[in-house]
């Protein structure tokens, strides 16, 4: 007979490495899904590993060059969103929770709930939102396709001025009509990360979040960076795929190596940080891999740094795991 696990809150403040006390508000939001799931037999194990093996390079690769199909698709949502007459739920995207099968804490699980992955990065988001934007008035979310992060922020924290910035028109254009609908202080702006654009500001005080955005950049993602150090945010939440994390000696993580490789994503991101932080340009508030994510890898690894200003003094600290 199967075993059924279930994750745990003690589970979930682990894998954010939140404080002990975070579990005495998260606990009430953990608990509204369902986080049971099973370990795969040996035999299942295998077979899954082969399928794998045998998908792997039939995947297309990211870029600029992509800009068409990310414009095709978000315009996809917009379509769903205006049949839906205004329901936010509309908005999610269905990268999150793609495959039955997902990677959870160093091994392959099978959920129960199908919505399994997507419940638990809204636990993550629930946690990351109270925990990391703290009193910043304003809220920028780059590479932020159809805004679902920021509408459910909007609903959060209605006092904040949101951001959405996407290089694709009908992500914007989506973005500025749900905000009308609803009455959230937010507004779309078209961006490109592989140009950023000279003329934009960014308010003082300011977070910057990207969310499965900056992977579409491979390698080409520092023109970017140096533009935020330029502005000076307050502090940048990166929940990306981070290379980096990842053991190639283990077979679990090699295979999400060679996933990551093959599809071009974010190369070198963790390093230019960490390269920026030795020489004193930016402090790294958190590093994190939270073990979580889809069959093939794991798009959401935390980091968290913020730029240090000329003249600053600050030790160079790193929270990572």
């Amino acid at each position: 007979m199967e075993e059924i696990l279930t994750l745990t809150v003690a589970q979930f403040l682990e894998a954010f490495d939140a404080d002990p006390e975070d579990g005495e508000w998260l606990a009430e939001e953990i608990a509204r899904y369902d986080f049971r799931y099973r370990r795969l037999s040996q035999e299942e194990r295998d077979a899954l590993i082969l399928s794998v093996l045998d998908r792997l390079d039939g995947f297309t690769q990211v870029g600029a060059h992509r800009q068409h199909i990310w414009e095709l698709a978000w315009g996809d949502v917009a379509d769903r969103y205006e049949r839906s007459r205004g329901d936010l739920s509309a908005l999610e995207p269905g990268f999150i929770g793609a495959t039955r099968e997902i990677r959870l804490r160093g091994d392959f699980a099978v959920p129960m709930d199908p919505k399994f992955e997507f419940h638990f990065f809204r636990v993550f988001r629930h946690w990351l939102y109270r925990k990391h934007l703290g009193a910043a008035r304003q809220v920028y979310e780059f590479g932020c396709g159809s805004g679902f992060n920021l509408a459910a922020l909007a609903q959060r924290a209605p006092d904040k001025v949101l951001t959405g910035l996407d290089w694709a028109q009908p992500a914007v254009d989506l973005i500025n009509a749900f905000a009308r609908k609803q009455g959230f202080n937010l507004t779309g702006r078209r961006f490109d990360f592989f140009n950023p654009d000279p003329e934009l500001k960014l308010e003082p005080g300011a977070v910057v979040m990207t969310f499965c955005a900056l992977e579409q950049t491979g390698v080409g993602f520092r023109d970017f960076i140096d533009w935020l150090l330029e502005r000076q945010p307050e502090r940048v939440i990166s929940m990306e795929p981070v290379l980096e994390f990842y053991d190639p000696a283990r077979l679990y993580d090699a295979l999400a190596l060679r996933y990551h490789r093959h599809r071009n994503y974010l190369n070198g991101y963790y390093t230019y940080i960490r390269e920026l932080a030795a020489a004193g340009r930016v402090e790294i508030l958190k590093a994190r891999r939270l073990q979580y994510g889809s069959l093939f890898h794991e798009g959401t690894s935390m980091l968290i740094w913020r730029p240090i200003s000329v003249g600053e003094s600050t030790g160079i600290r790193e929270n990572q795991a």
